[in-house]
């Protein structure tokens, strides 16, 4: 996707929002910067485990814009996070000097624009003092391989099973059907969909499978709706425990603008039974990087 298309397709996703969508696109229009690369709807991870849903975020800057419109000022109780928007927020543990700019939508419009003009010179000034560029996907990759780890705090992600083989695996594939396959001696990939929950009741979108991630990522509990397959999984779980194979986990989640990507949330090993639902298998998060092969 070209930069037009990118940007038409994210400032888009605000068109129904008409306040909200005066001000970020002043604010996009008045920066004047096409290195800049502007995030729609972008949820982020607060030190305290909430998540913060930014109206506009620029992730080269760590800078985060909410638009405070009428109806948000009685609003107490945060809605209920897609999976999607938990694998995919940004974590502001790892981010020292991220920052958050609140714009009051209800003001006057003279007060708002002089707000947008402030915000608009606190962007400018960090930008001259960064490194700015608008890489491509291909690039992030090329760029991501010079690396010696991949960990759980970057916000990378990615499109394709194969592009995670080859850019951390060191593998050379056009193509991987599978989304669970051995990639090193006691490394495995594994790119699971995460089950829908609707009224506490877990859905498979994979084949029957049921992959549930805990919210801070620290255990997969993982079971199938099969009873026949889950009884013999229970048979044999104890000699994968004992083993010394580790998960390379990389779950899939649709973006902010609706396109299925793979993103890093640790490397997980198989504990034993889940103590909520004996009918699952818990494996448990071991180290939050991985090795990049080069």
């Amino acid at each position: 996707m070209n930069k037009r298309d990118y940007l038409v397709k994210t400032f888009s996703r605000t068109k129904r929002k008409d306040y909200e969508n005066y001000i970020l696109t002043a604010i996009w229009h008045k920066l004047d910067n096409m290195n800049i690369k502007p995030v729609s709807q972008q949820y982020v991870k607060r030190q305290n485990g909430n998540h913060a849903l930014m109206d506009l975020y620029f992730p080269q800057l760590h800078i985060g814009i909410e638009v405070d419109e009428a109806y948000h000022h009685g609003v107490q109780k945060a809605d209920k996070l897609r999976m999607d928007d938990i694998i995919s927020a940004v974590n502001e543990e790892s981010i020292k000097d991220f920052r958050c700019f609140r714009i009051d939508a209800t003001k006057s419009l003279e007060e708002i624009n002089k707000r947008i003009n402030e915000v608009v010179s606190s962007i400018k000034e960090k930008a001259s003092k960064t490194t700015l560029e608008w890489k491509t996907y291909e690039e992030e990759l090329m760029q991501l391989k010079q690396q010696k780890y991949l960990s759980i705090y970057e916000d990378v992600s990615f499109m394709d099973i194969k592009d995670i083989a080859n850019t951390v695996f060191g593998k050379n594939s056009k193509r991987y059907q599978q989304s669970y396959f051995k990639v090193k001696d006691k490394m495995w990939l594994w790119c699971p969909k995460l089950s829908i929950i609707v009224d506490g009741n877990a859905y498979s979108v994979a084949g029957g499978w049921l992959n549930l991630l805990a919210e801070d990522w620290s255990y997969i509990d993982e079971s199938h709706q099969d009873d026949t397959i889950v009884e013999e999984r229970k048979r044999k779980y104890m000699a994968e425990v004992e083993s010394s194979n580790e998960r390379a986990v990389f779950a899939k989640y649709k973006d902010n603008l609706g396109f299925n990507r793979y993103r890093f949330v640790g490397v997980y090993k198989a504990a034993g039974l889940s103590p909520e639902n004996e009918g699952f298998i818990r494996y448990l998060r071991i180290d939050d990087k991985v090795e990049i092969v080069n």
